[in-house]
């Protein structure tokens, strides 16, 4: 539930400047994120951002007639949505929606905007985390050309456990592969392999993480520049880098 320093639990409103932390907290709500529920549209009117407190936002690219998807980006604890309001636009081309229940802050989209006019150091506050989120993008974008699914799912799980409040995930293969753009069968082989290296354990619907160091060796390179950055720019990493 909500305090009046719950605020502190979510990166970006924590890295903010006294004046702007009380501007928000005037007019953040608390919020309850529902598996599936959608945040924002592609393409429709951004009418909230929410700042996830727990829980797992993604966001997702879809073709222009609508037959192809892909996850482009995550976002927990150490983000926000809305990023097109900050960078001056009214929609995304993006669908936005909760896979890992939780909870979080939020605030009407034309009350940031407010906000963003009224405040010159807020706005160069939220596009740091803008930034952030560009590089993980990016790094995305370079997974998914480069590497392999193992590497990719590798990859994925880190940003998730990254994420989550423990080392089990609530997964299913058909979910990862919509997430990753790959079938379902090459997903399950790539579960099993990183099995059977030990660096997860696979139940039906969960999978636990039992080795972070394994699954960064198996990334290549192809996870962590978000993550160096995310620090650099908002504070210490959301969860140590340690062998699990």
């Amino acid at each position: 539930m909500y305090s009046p320093n719950g605020s502190d639990d979510n990166r970006v409103l924590a890295g903010l400047g006294a004046d702007d932390a009380g501007r928000l907290r005037a007019r953040l709500r608390p919020v309850r994120l529902e598996y599936r529920q959608c945040l924002e549209g592609a393409h429709r009117p951004i009418t909230t951002v929410y700042f996830p407190l727990r829980g797992l936002v993604s966001v997702v690219a879809i073709s222009a007639n609508r037959r192809h998807e892909t996850e482009v980006g995550v976002i927990g604890c150490e983000g926000m949505t809305g990023l097109a309001t900050v960078l001056g636009a009214k929609t995304s081309p993006f669908n936005t929606f909760v896979q890992m229940e939780g909870d979080g802050l939020c605030l009407g989209a034309g009350e940031l905007i407010q906000l963003l006019d009224e405040s010159t150091s807020l706005r160069f506050a939220l596009l740091r985390y803008v930034n952030v989120f560009t590089v993980q993008m990016t790094e995305t974008a370079l997974a998914s050309a480069k590497g392999n699914v193992v590497q990719r799912l590798a990859r994925w799980l880190l940003l998730a456990h990254d994420r989550a409040a423990g080392d089990d995930l609530r997964l299913t293969h058909e979910f990862i592969s919509v997430m990753l753009g790959v079938r379902r069968a090459g997903v399950t082989v790539a579960l099993h392999e990183l099995s059977a290296r030990g660096l997860i354990a696979i139940t039906r619907k969960s999978i636990a993480i039992k080795s972070r160091s394994g699954l960064e060796a198996i990334c290549d390179g192809l996870y962590g520049m978000a993550e160096r950055r995310s620090a650099r720019s908002l504070g210490p990493e959301v969860r140590a880098q340690s062998e699990g």
